[in-house]
């Protein structure tokens, strides 16, 4: 059966904004998107050509494919959400993806979306997480004015080593817009709950979880409970820990809070020991995850499950997988 005229017009719409989006956002050169897209590099060429002639390429791809938007209305609705983006996937074959460009991805909509919202609001408090895609976002933020702004810590900024952490973020932040900076000035973790209650008794620590209890917006990340966990890897839980977390039921982790399969706190070492806001500060409308790649699936549907998100930025291939999962 032959395309109707306007299925043709959604085809080559779609072509030509996967096509910018792997050439501008992913890096590959018109030879290998042609073999990805089945194209010849003429085709390639001309459709990357017409996206920047259309005005969808500036630093972002600001022209959504029909699908994408479907996708996304589907999963804001499957799971309650009050906002939903979802990037395409960059991955080789679109089954596993490419970790590195699919992060980048997300984090660049995170970005965008950081940045209306300080065009709405220019004196918002932001509440910020951590982790690989929450840092990448940071460095993906424009260079703007937003005097007022206020960039908080949900979560202590002593780490063991500087990948991501919670203090380099909020203060990135603050010098991109030239607004406030406030971190925990205390680590992720004590080493004892009598520690954590000198920590908690700081008036700078204090202060500061007061601020991020006001926050407008929360922007975190989620990581899953294994020996893949960005926390596990940067040395932000030992694998001691870690273990301790699972044998209580953890699937994933998200402001240093681990939870169990149906979203739920579970009541293991390290959330006792934590040092951030309160889960109850964590209000679901005001909080948005950036999260990306294929092995977060479990993790990422036990937090929608939890209702812990009112918004999510992911990559196509983890939101059908979710999708997948839930069915």
């Amino acid at each position: 059966m032959s395309a109707t005229p306007e299925r043709g017009v959604d085809d080559e719409v779609e072509a030509m904004v996967r096509a910018a989006w792997y050439y501008f956002v992913g890096g590959l050169n018109q030879s290998e998107i042609a073999d990805r897209l089945g194209l010849t590099r003429v085709k390639v060429n001309r459709l990357v050509g017409l996206a920047r002639e259309r005005g969808h390429v500036a630093i972002r791809i600001t022209h959504p494919s029909a699908r994408l938007m479907e996708l996304e209305h589907r999963f804001a609705a499957t799971f309650g959400l009050d906002r939903a983006r979802v990037v395409p996937g960059l991955g080789p074959d679109m089954a596993d993806g490419d970790a590195v460009a699919d992060r980048r991805a997300v984090a660049i909509a995170g970005a965008a979306f950081l940045e209306t919202v300080l065009a709405t609001r220019p004196d918002a408090i932001v509440g910020v997480g951590w982790g690989g895609t929450i840092g990448e976002m940071v460095d993906q933020v424009a260079v703007t004015a937003a005097p007022r702004a206020t960039f908080v810590s949900l979560m202590g900024s002593l780490t063991r080593q500087a990948s991501a952490n919670p203090f380099e973020s909020v203060l990135k932040l603050a010098e991109k817009t030239r607004g406030h900076a406030h971190f925990l000035a205390a680590p992720t973790m004590a080493d004892t709950l009598a520690d954590r209650q000198v920590f908690l008794a700081q008036r700078t620590v204090r202060d500061t979880l007061a601020i991020a209890e006001r926050a407008d917006i929360h922007l975190v990340g989620v990581t899953e409970a294994s020996r893949r966990s960005f926390l596990l890897t940067q040395a932000i839980v030992t694998s001691e820990e870690m273990a301790d977390a699972e044998a209580h039921g953890a699937v994933g982790s998200f402001v240093g809070l681990f939870f169990d399969r149906h979203g739920g706190n579970i009541d293991c070492d390290v959330n006792r020991r934590r040092i951030g806001v309160e889960p109850a500060v964590l209000v679901p409308k005001k909080v948005t995850a950036l999260v990306s790649g294929r092995p977060k699936t479990e993790a990422l549907l036990a937090a929608l499950r939890g209702r812990l998100f009112g918004g999510i930025v992911t990559d196509e291939i983890l939101a059908r997988a979710v999708l997948e999962a839930a069915s």
